[in-house]
């Protein structure tokens, strides 16, 4: 009986832990989304206020370069089609494919272990068949 109880203790803590996880998860995926929409719609001080102190995109004009460019090249965003978040040495590490009036773009953001935008990367995705 003190076997079964013991199981089923660690069964619903790892439920427990599954279910916080999964909540983090869904916080940081939207906290990603709403950064990328400030900064696509202009609102950079917002977007700023997201980002950590040593980071060199702290600078609201490197935000708004980040973002004008990409409009420039890509035309209108229009959301995200796909968000991955993990975990790698201490950050989280949200993986985003933009969407945009003329194409998509990969965005990463890092962020550390309080919440903050580290690092932002993108590239353009290439189509399959651009490919072949």
């Amino acid at each position: 009986m003190k076997l079964l109880r013991a199981t089923f203790s660690a069964f619903v803590l790892a439920l427990s832990f599954s279910a916080l996880a999964s909540a983090a998860s869904d916080e940081i995926e939207a906290r990603s989304q709403q950064f990328l929409a400030n900064v696509f719609s202009g609102k950079y001080e917002e977007a700023a206020a997201m980002i950590a102190n040593s980071s060199s995109l702290k600078a609201v004009d490197n935000l708004a370069d980040f973002g004008i460019g990409l409009r420039a090249a890509l035309g209108d965003y229009k959301g995200t089609s796909k968000v991955e978040v993990r975990e790698k040495r201490g950050s989280t590490i949200v993986v985003l494919i933009c969407d945009f009036e003329n194409g998509q773009s990969k965005v990463t953001l890092t962020y550390n272990e309080v919440g903050k935008i580290t690092a932002v990367s993108f590239k353009p995705v290439i189509p399959q068949a651009a490919n072949k």
